[in-house]
């Protein structure tokens, strides 16, 4: 068994497809006969790809600096504790952590929820 760890994650990838049209058929309101146009479509495929562990590790740490600091930072404004934090992530091809936003136009999307408690003393 090897000491590497090995890290895959499935990811959207997209791409132009060029897509040629003019021919005519029943109800062809396109162009005139002979004339021909190319149209582009964006075609979105998954596929699964490795992801660099050493990157992701680096992100998260980050990451995790952060919420601490929420937690110290929320007491020290608001003399509150704030006992809780959740985050949703995901990684993409690249092995990049993104935090994902709640506008409500991501529709149904993958990802990580990750939820931080403070400790119960």
């Amino acid at each position: 068994m090897s000491d590497t760890i090995e890290l895959w994650v499935v990811a959207e990838d997209e791409s132009e497809v060029p897509v040629e049209t003019g021919s005519r058929d029943g109800g062809y309101t396109g162009p005139r006969f002979g004339e021909r146009t190319t149209e582009k479509l964006i075609a979105i495929t998954r596929k699964r790809v490795p992801v660099d562990v050493t990157l992701l590790k680096r992100q998260m740490h980050g990451m995790m600096q952060v919420v601490d600091e929420l937690f110290i930072q929320s007491e020290n404004q608001t003399k509150m504790q704030l006992d809780e934090v959740e985050l949703k992530v995901e990684i993409n091809a690249e092995g990049q952590l993104s935090l994902v936003g709640n506008g409500g136009k991501l529709g149904n999307t993958g990802g990580i929820t990750l939820k931080f408690s403070r400790p119960k003393s």
